[in-house]
């Protein structure tokens, strides 16, 4: 087993409620290093209602001993217009769950029990800010719109936390929605680049560092045959046509755990290198769009433009995969280089 820190880190998990999302949850509800206090929900992979409900899903199955506080946030990015990727998640934006069933006929996930609070996500994150200043981290694992608006409303409060782990971006890697950006970037360049540009500490977890993470398929097949349990067997549905996606347009039968490692970046920063960096975010190119522009030139004076963000540049993959073989109920050590 891996020993981290002792004291829990309190937690906000801002999310679009997609399939890797729900990888990263189920890290984030069995991690005694993180003390989740709540989940913010955006639209991104899905609509924000859908994704609301998908993190009450995961909840439901993990069956947490204190469930965390789910409120429901932005409806549509900033400025452009909306774009899902209901294409690779699957209608509900978690693997299409209503076409399971039971030996039995009846539904394998029936209708959730659970509502979201009737809190927004916007207060909830400049009170947690408040309340827990800079022991608080916010994982961010879809578009910054929630993020970037609770800034705009309060900056001086958001300033108080501790820092803001992001999946999201591109240094070195190309983009995988554009040649130029990543998806959560370019859903919402235009709150990406308020985040940027925020003063917070912030840790960039991008594609640099997620497309070093694969998980094939055969593994969680094989995992859910040893371990049969209601989790690995949601792990097993849920990833169906997200990874049927990469197989059909990578030739990779699998899927990269782009939130997992974030998410095992705020559990365990030695897992990354990382190279302080000035990051803007392309909010009106022509083909940039959302593209994460990282001044890496060899510069003495750094006053104009100081590093905003640890930039995720290298990662322990093998570590890594142990982690999330831990924490993501995937029981085994999970081969690496697959």
């Amino acid at each position: 087993m891996i020993n981290l820190q002792n004291q829990p880190v309190p937690v906000i998990v801002d999310t679009d409620g997609g399939v890797d999302d729900a990888l990263a949850l189920i890290m984030a509800l069995n991690s005694p290093q993180l003390d989740l206090k709540a989940v913010t929900v955006v639209a991104g992979n899905i609509n924000v209602d859908q994704a609301a409900n998908n993190v009450l899903r995961v909840v439901s199955i993990v069956k947490p001993n204190t469930l965390p506080i789910v409120a429901k946030g932005c409806e549509k990015p900033l400025v452009k217009q909306t774009f899902n990727a209901a294409g690779i998640h699957g209608a509900d934006g978690l693997g299409e769950l209503d076409r399971f069933q039971e030996a039995d006929g009846t539904l394998r996930y029936p209708k959730l029990t659970i509502e979201p609070s009737t809190e927004n996500a916007i207060d909830l994150l400049l009170k947690a800010a408040q309340e827990y200043g800079d022991s608080l981290t916010i994982i961010a694992l879809g578009p910054l719109t929630n993020v970037a608006t609770a800034i705009q409303k309060d900056g001086a409060t958001m300033k108080k936390i501790g820092r803001i782990v992001i999946m999201g971006g591109a240094v070195t890697a190309p983009g995988n929605i554009t040649a130029a950006a990543e998806f959560n970037f370019f859903v919402d360049p235009d709150a990406a680049q308020i985040v940027m540009e925020s003063g917070i500490p912030l840790t960039l977890v991008g594609l640099d560092v997620t497309m070093k993470a694969p998980l094939a398929r055969q593994v969680v097949e094989e995992n859910l045959q040893r371990h049969p349990s209601k989790v690995t067997q949601f792990i097993a549905d849920c990833t169906g046509i997200y990874m049927a996606f990469h197989r059909d347009n990578e030739g990779f039968y699998g899927c990269y755990l782009h939130d997992p490692l974030a998410m095992a970046v705020a559990i365990d920063p030695s897992l990354v290198k990382t190279e302080s960096l000035y990051i803007r975010v392309e909010t009106q190119g022509r083909f940039t769009t959302g593209m994460s522009l990282a001044d890496r030139r060899d510069r003495r004076d750094h006053k104009a433009n100081p590093p905003n963000v640890e930039a995720c540049l290298d990662v322990d993959t093998e570590r890594f995969m142990q982690l999330f073989a831990q924490l993501g109920n995937l029981l085994g050590n999970l081969p690496v280089g697959i």
